[in-house]
């Protein structure tokens, strides 16, 4: 290379990194395109071009340079993954499953032996909505690991997707065997699966068995009322807020905030009304739970009472959402 080709280089890549710096992304990304079309073995005009086209907002164009520099990652004896992160990343938050798939697949087949990128396609399948299949890693994951109880309860997650609820149990079974110090935060972790899939007798099942491994756990309480409520059960999810006031009263009108968004989910409002005036009995100056109230209110058809809390909710300074 040549001085002249040296000081064009070195002029470009300044100008380049003073438009980033002044916030002008798509100027930046012009220069770093013009730089890798010139020096195209010089993979980190690729990536400082990938992240200008990020910061100025065009995402296709970011992933279209972080795909060409993981095709370069999948090139090589030792697997950097960083474009490979980046993809994931970007993929999980366009909701891109199935583009998540297939570069967790071609992790998986360039470096076979990397149990995180093992993981990272079980949870891309499920993502897809393809349990099956990730069962199928995840109790490769097991038997490869099999003293490690975290990957029983994502091998149980992936069976509550696939519908084999007893086998699922059973995974979590084996977490629990595993650990039996994390019998109460692995139970809640199922009946949450269950409860996602609609299977509530079952969520309330584990729920009563992580309170019986850990009764004062208030958040678990909670969590056992809202499963309640879906079975219209009211009176006793009112009785389980309660006796998660009793463990933790300092935080007695963040539960009943969460009771009255529960009852108002399952259109229970003239409930919800009643258990947000208690959360506002025990902090008048949360201006949320007033606004909460009023579009309970609203549902039920009672304008004047909502404006009235609308006003009371104006009246107070911004307090932080809860």
């Amino acid at each position: 290379m040549t001085k002249e080709q040296d000081y064009n280089k070195d002029f470009l890549q300044r100008t380049a990194e003073r438009l980033m710096s002044s916030g002008q992304y798509a100027e930046a990304a012009e220069i770093y395109g013009q730089l890798v079309e010139k020096y195209p073995g010089e993979d980190s005009f690729l990536l400082a071009k990938a992240w200008a086209h990020h910061d100025s907002g065009r995402r296709d164009e970011a992933i279209a340079c972080f795909e060409q520099l993981f095709s370069k990652e999948l090139s090589r004896k030792v697997f950097t993954g960083f474009a490979f992160d980046e993809l994931v990343r970007l993929y999980k938050d366009g909701r891109q499953y199935e583009s998540l798939v297939t570069i967790c697949r071609q992790a998986v087949e360039a470096q076979p032996d990397e149990m995180p990128l093992m993981r990272e396609l079980g949870d891309a399948l499920l993502k897809a909505g393809r349990a099956v299949e990730a069962v199928d890693i995840f109790e490769k994951i097991t038997q490869l690991e099999p003293d490690a109880p975290e990957l029983f309860c994502l091998l149980g997650e992936a069976l509550v997707a696939a519908g084999r609820l007893d086998s699922a149990e059973a995974a979590y079974q084996q977490a629990i065997a595993l650990d039996p110090t994390g019998s109460a935060p692995f139970n809640q972790r199922l009946a949450n699966a269950f409860a996602e899939v609609g299977q509530f007798d079952r969520a309330e099942e584990m729920l009563n068995r992580s309170l019986a491994a850990r009764a004062d756990d208030p958040l678990c309480l909670i969590r056992l009322a809202e499963i309640q409520i879906k079975q219209q059960r009211y009176m006793e999810a009112k009785s389980s807020v309660e006796a998660a006031i009793a463990f933790n009263p300092r935080f007695a009108a963040s539960y009943y905030n969460r009771l009255g968004h529960a009852l108002a989910d399952a259109g229970r409002h003239q409930d919800a009304v009643e258990i947000f005036g208690l959360a506002i009995a025990l902090e008048k100056n949360n201006a949320f739970y007033y606004l909460y109230q009023a579009e309970s209110y609203d549902k039920l058809n009672l304008p004047e009472e909502a404006e009235k809390a609308r006003r009371k909710a104006e009246g107070i300074a911004p307090a932080k959402k809860k």
